[in-house]
């Protein structure tokens, strides 16, 4: 409550009243006016001051009061006009089944590197793979809650996962390999639609959206520049962009290859070569590979696996990097790099040849 009072000698006017700062309450006065109106003015307009500190302050520690599961919303609801929809989909997936459970109804001051460190270490019992995936999300989520509520990044005071797993050997058929499946399969299109993966090294998704206005048969080409993703709230499949830039290219195949893909039924220009009007499905070409891989006595892969195949055939034979990198539509060198640089011939000894001649 402000009393008012006016000086006896110079006849100025002041306000008292009692306001709390920094926690403790403090009698306060402001004074040096000529009418007791200007007083009240003073006040009112101290008091108007006072409420949008007040409010700033609360902006200001708002962030920090908000739950976890606030911030996340907000972080895929951006995402969601930014990302693809499949992705946007395995996202979700992660974080519904991962990250919400632990984190979500614990206010953003609550998470301290403490419990981040508790959270890693309830998922350490997945692969190193799948657990950093999962660190890469929440560490996004408060990318974004730094940029946009001005939100301390927590994850930058948690170490990282260390890859303790051993390195995983790669799975791939030898061209013996593939040939002996040839020779098991008596089903025609299959026969074809494997013989395609192996030679272009495709991923499965673009070999069953390639379609018939694809395949240019004098130039003896095909065009990649299209995907099926199953993952999507739209139906069964969907056909998207395929998964970088560099995926988009022209891959060129042998003329018996080509001979294959005529003999195959064609109703439509605009229908999958792999299909007809709707692309072949997953399940029917992973059962061709489990039947057909048994019957020839090699092993079964995964389909993606075909894709290596071809990838390490095509280095044994002496193709280079580069070029093996651009069939396969990888998105940089180094990525070829990485995963086949070990099929690479030692050159050590040809190194030290080359020398003895200078």
């Amino acid at each position: 409550m402000a009393s008012y009072e006016q000086n006896k000698k110079n006849k100025l006017w002041s306000v008292r009243f009692r306001d709390k700062i920094d926690g403790k309450e403090k009698n306060m006065r402001l004074s040096g006016f000529k009418t007791k109106k200007e007083a009240q003015a003073a006040y009112i307009e101290y008091e108007k001051e006072k409420e949008k500190r007040v409010e700033r302050e609360k902006s200001e520690k708002a962030p920090c009061e908000i739950l976890f599961s606030v911030l996340a919303e907000s972080y895929m609801r951006n995402q969601k006009t930014r990302i693809k929809e499949s992705s946007y989909i395995s996202t979700e997936s992660k974080l519904n089944k991962h990250i919400l459970p632990f984190f979500g109804e614990k206010k953003i001051s609550e998470i301290t590197p403490l419990v981040v460190l508790e959270w890693q270490q309830s998922i350490d019992k997945y692969a190193y793979k799948h657990k950093r995936s999962l660190r890469t999300l929440l560490t996004s989520i408060y990318k974004y809650g730094e940029r946009y509520y001005d939100i301390t990044n927590v994850m930058n005071r948690v170490e990282p996962f260390r890859n303790l797993e051993p390195p995983k050997e790669m799975n791939y058929w030898t061209i013996d390999d593939f040939q002996k499946f040839m020779l098991a399969c008596d089903d025609e299109f299959i026969k074809v639609l494997f013989k395609f993966l192996y030679i272009t090294g495709c991923r499965k998704g673009e070999c069953q959206a390639v379609k018939w206005s694809d395949i240019d048969f004098s130039k003896k080409q095909v065009r990649i520049n299209k995907n099926i993703t199953r993952k999507t709230a739209d139906g069964p499949y969907k056909v998207v962009t395929p998964k970088n830039i560099t995926s988009n290219r022209v891959i060129d195949i042998p003329a018996s290859l080509c001979e294959d893909l005529r003999k195959l039924p064609k109703e439509d220009i605009a229908h999958f070569v792999f299909g007809g009007e709707h692309p072949i499905s997953d399940k029917r070409i992973e059962r061709a590979m489990k039947q057909y891989a048994e019957k020839a006595g090699i092993k079964c892969i995964r389909i993606h696996d075909i894709r290596h195949s071809c990838a390490s055939h095509l280095i044994a034979q002496g193709v280079s990097i580069v070029a093996v990198s651009h069939r396969l539509g990888h998105k940089n060198i180094e990525q070829t790099l990485n995963t086949y640089s070990h099929l690479m011939p030692n050159e050590a000894t040809r190194i030290v040849e080359i020398f003895e001649e200078v």
